[in-house]
């Protein structure tokens, strides 16, 4: 015969059972990833769980700035996307993931500096409510604009067109002190051979003085 067992203790052995039958929700994200300023980013996020995916699963995102702890929500997902309405991603986040491929990924337009940090993904799929929360570390980089371009290209241009005029300058300095000194030498060299020629002169002229002055 068996013995008499009371409802509660049917309820809370089949309460346990289903507990032991719940599996944690796995993440995967993209780990850390580099994007421009101004332009956009998706952040990757994906699940696995041992239960089928319903209206019940919902995806939340946070997000921690560098060298804060702090986490504010910034996304979240149940039946419809429900982006943040305030704070530095007001409007700039957007729903990219699908529900029902277990994706729960965002994308997140016109970054900037202060966009870096932690974003952190978690997904529950109830019964499956437990997992590690998934990390993606973004970092954005300084873009060169199409007018910061163009500006450098002036700046370039113009340094290069100076030190072509400079060049000049001192190639034609040189040039007009070479012929000057050249003709300094030229004018030098005539004075020598006049003043040789007059004193050659001179020096007849004396002699015949002399003779003359004998007779």
């Amino acid at each position: 015969m068996c013995p008499h067992i009371p409802p509660w203790a049917l309820f809370l052995a089949a309460t346990l059972a289903g507990i032991g039958d719940v599996d944690g929700v796995d993440i995967y994200t993209g780990g850390s990833v580099e994007a421009r300023n101004g332009t956009e980013q998706r952040l990757r996020c994906t699940f696995q769980s041992s239960s089928p995916v319903g209206k019940q699963t919902t995806v939340s995102w946070n997000f921690r700035p560098f060298g804060d702890r702090n986490e504010v929500s910034v996304f979240y997902y149940h039946e419809q996307p429900y982006p943040s309405v305030s704070g530095r991603f007001k409007g700039r986040l957007a729903w990219s993931g699908d529900i029902w491929r277990k994706d729960g990924s965002i994308t997140i337009t016109e970054l900037r500096f202060t966009d870096n940090g932690t974003f952190l993904c978690s997904v529950k799929n109830p019964p499956d409510v437990d997992g590690v929360v998934g990390e993606i570390t973004l970092s954005v980089v300084y873009k060169v604009t199409y007018s910061e371009m163009q500006i450098l290209g002036i700046v370039i241009g113009g340094a290069t067109s100076l030190v072509v005029v400079i060049v000049i300058v001192v190639v034609m300095v040189q040039l007009c002190r070479k012929r000057r000194e050249t003709m300094d030498a030229e004018m030098r060299e005539e004075e020598h051979k006049y003043e040789s020629k007059n004193g050659s002169i001179s020096e007849q002229s004396l002699i015949l003085t002399r003779e003359e002055a004998r007779f």
